[in-house]
């Protein structure tokens, strides 16, 4: 049953249960806190009238043995405003001597109590008949050897017996009206419950309201920390960061459908003129050949973005395998300084390489990584210049540098450099045979070894900076 209840009714429900086991463990406190009060007045009650018989037989039997009606008189008289007390007085025997008690009072006890003799002094007993609970109290009272008159007991058994039953009333009748009020309790603690749910809950409606008014073209809705309790804050900063990250996810991804339109579009549109212009009137074989060499260019950049964005979408989704062997960072960073020199020659720029380290990773990869590092750095280096690799490493890590000087990059645009497609007009030429891609791809590689790629960029020069950890990546394959 419990699965079928709402977070509300349960609160309710565990709030009213609460209650009432929070009043019933004080109502108990509260009974047996007047029990133990009555218990203390009623022994105190029950001495003072051991006390009084005490002083009315010291005073009263200094004659002969007729006073003793005479004494139960006024006993009766001393008693006429305490209409609960019963004082007895029997001799050794068991002989009734004195019978004080409230007007047509029965006697208490002597109907299915025997008068044993108490074994003592002193003698304290409590039993309950027909409902009603009596305390009593019995000693001896000694004459010694001058007895009152000649014949008289020597001693006598003074009992006194109260009728508790004005204090059971009481107790009862509180009894009752602690019951009244626990069923009380617990109607308000669970109305209380009710509503106090209602009001903590209330983000949790609103997160559920936000939920479905979002959507790929409304992910600007947030909820609010002002009304909300403190127990909700970490749930719905959570949920706010969670479409701080769809809205940043939409927007990157509507920029990058714009982006791949526009990329696409430029070597199709190429095709579709070359084309055009080739069957526009009769040309001879070598115009032919040469429409047909402009085409298959523009088909292999057309590829080659293909391909870029299908590496790169099996890098989001973590599909690359990372082949890792022991590889000299040195020896393929020369390889690849080898490779440029006639394009960097070309533009008057100057290759370096200064370090060496070991990493275990994907030779290809690495190779492609760092090449589109390189390639960048050749772009928007100025004729004359250096461009720098640096490898290096610490306790932890292999650092794999690439400086160049060029025009600073801003650095609010750093974190977008990596972007697919992104373009930075200090960072990056309007026209350029690149496909936009490769500082992705170079980053997608760096993390499938474990690593980071981030750049920085001032006046004298723009770093970016691959730092892979020292032991094997992880998921790669030996």
């Amino acid at each position: 049953m419990g699965s079928f209840l709402s977070l509300t009714t349960r609160l309710s429900l565990l709030f009213g249960v609460t209650m009432i086991g929070i009043w019933s463990l004080v109502s108990l406190v509260l009974i047996q806190s007047l029990d133990h009060h009555f218990d203390q007045q009623d022994q105190a009650d029950i001495q003072g009238k051991l006390q009084l018989a005490r002083n009315f037989l010291a005073t009263h039997l200094q004659g002969d043995g007729q006073r003793w009606p005479l004494l139960e008189e006024h006993l009766n008289d001393a008693l006429s405003g305490h209409g609960s007390h019963y004082i007895l007085m029997l001799d050794p025997d068991g002989r009734m001597l004195v019978d004080a008690r409230p007007p047509g009072a029965r006697q208490p006890g002597l109907d299915h109590l025997p008068l044993a003799m108490p074994p003592s002094d002193s003698w304290q007993q409590s039993w309950e008949e027909q409902g009603i609970v009596y305390r009593g109290l019995a000693e001896w009272e000694d004459f010694g050897p001058s007895l009152p008159w000649p014949g008289a007991p020597e001693r006598v058994l003074i009992r006194v017996v109260l009728d508790t039953s004005y204090h059971q009333h009481f107790i009862d009748d509180i009894k009752k009206g602690l019951a009244w009020f626990t069923g009380g309790i617990a109607l308000i603690s669970v109305l209380l419950g009710w509503l106090a749910s209602r009001l903590g809950l209330k983000p949790l409606r609103e997160l559920a309201s936000v939920s479905t008014r979002v959507s790929a073209a409304k992910l600007d809705h947030r909820l609010s920390l002002a009304q909300a309790p403190v127990e909700l804050h970490a749930p719905i900063q959570a949920f706010n960061a969670m479409l701080d990250r769809l809205e940043d996810s939409f927007r990157r991804l509507s920029e990058f459908s714009s982006d791949i339109a526009h990329e696409l579009r430029t070597p199709v549109n190429s095709l579709m003129m070359q084309t055009q212009v080739a069957l526009s009137r009769e040309r001879d074989a070598d115009d032919y050949r040469e429409a047909l060499y402009n085409n298959l260019e523009a088909a292999e950049r057309l590829a080659r973005m293909i391909g870029e964005m299908l590496f790169l979408a099996k890098s989001e989704q973590g599909l690359l395998t990372v082949q890792a062997e022991e590889v000299d960072l040195a020896g393929e960073v020369d390889e690849l300084l080898e490779f440029f020199e006639p394009l960097a020659s070309e533009q008057q720029l100057r290759l370096r390489r200064r370090g060496e380290a070991r990493l275990h990773g994907d030779r290809a990869m690495l190779q492609r990584a760092f090449s589109n590092l390189l390639s960048n750095a050749i772009r928007y280096t100025p004729a004359g210049a250096e461009i720098r690799v640096e490898i290096g490493r610490d306790d932890d890590a292999v650092i794999v540098a690439v400086a160049n000087p060029g025009t600073p990059i801003p650095a609010e645009q750093w974190p977008r450099l990596f972007d697919r497609f992104y373009r930075a007009d200090s960072a990056r030429q309007s026209a350029t045979d690149g496909t936009g891609l490769g500082l992705s791809i170079a980053k997608a590689i760096v993390q499938a070894h474990g690593g980071t790629l981030s750049v920085h960029s001032d006046e004298h020069e723009t770093r970016f900076s691959a730092r892979f950890p020292r032991t094997r990546p992880p998921g790669a394959s030996a």
